[in-house]
This record gives C-alpha cells, sequence and structure tokens, in this order.
C-alpha cells in the first residue's frame, strides 16, 4: 500500500471516528426509528456532506472494520469496492492491505 493510500484511509477513519461520537449521541434516545445525519466517510479530507441513516443500519455497516459510510459517489473505484447502494448513502469496502489498514484504525478495534 503506498502512501498516497494510508492518507485516504486515515482521512476515511477521521470521519468514522466523528460519527462513532454522532452515534453515542443518538443511542442515548434510545433504539428508535430516528433517522440521523452522519457525516460521509469519504477520503476527501475537505468533504462536508452528511448523508441520513437510523443506528440499526450504521450498526450493521460497522461490525466491519474495513467499510465506510459515504455519499453516492464518494468512492475512489480505483481501491474501493461499493458494497451496499441505497439513495441517500453508499457502503464502500478496503480491499486487502488496505483493508487491513483501515481495520488497525478502527476505533471500535481498539477500544
Amino acid at each position: 500500500m503506498d502512501s498516497r493510500e494510508q492518507r485516504l484511509a486515515r482521512n476515511e477513519s477521521l470521519f468514522r471516528e466523528i460519527n462513532e461520537r454522532v452515534r453515542e449521541i443518538a443511542s442515548e434516545h434510545g433504539a428508535d426509528v430516528h433517522l440521523y445525519e452522519f457525516y460521509c466517510e469519504c477520503s476527501n479530507k475537505d468533504c462536508t456532506l452528511r448523508v441520513e441513516l437510523g443506528l440499526p443500519d450504521y450498526e450493521r455497516i460497522r461490525t466491519h472494520g474495513n467499510r465506510f459510510l459515504v455519499a453516492p459517489g464518494h468512492n475512489l473505484p480505483e481501491i474501493e469496492l461499493i458494497v451496499e447502494q441505497t439513495e441517500g448513502w453508499w457502503v464502500i469496502e478496503k480491499e486487502g492491505e488496505a483493508g487491513a489498514f483501515a481495520e488497525a484504525l478502527d476505533p471500535r478495534a481498539n477500544g
């Protein structure tokens, strides 16, 4: 994995950490059917888009440390695989070395 891919993975992981805080705050409201705004976890450090989804969907996505929640079209096809698409958000997956690096940066895996 080259330094560019590492930098992109770090950018995505930063947004994932922010979304973990959003999840903590949202879960204080209990298990409900509300939609919450999460930040796009794409590799563009200047992206400020948000996507709406419920906590059950967010939790399902987060069971994989190499997956990220992004706005539609905010993927890099050369290094990411789209594993789920909805009208409002997509889930991308990093594979190989990039996937292992993303899993190592996963805040849930690191306590």
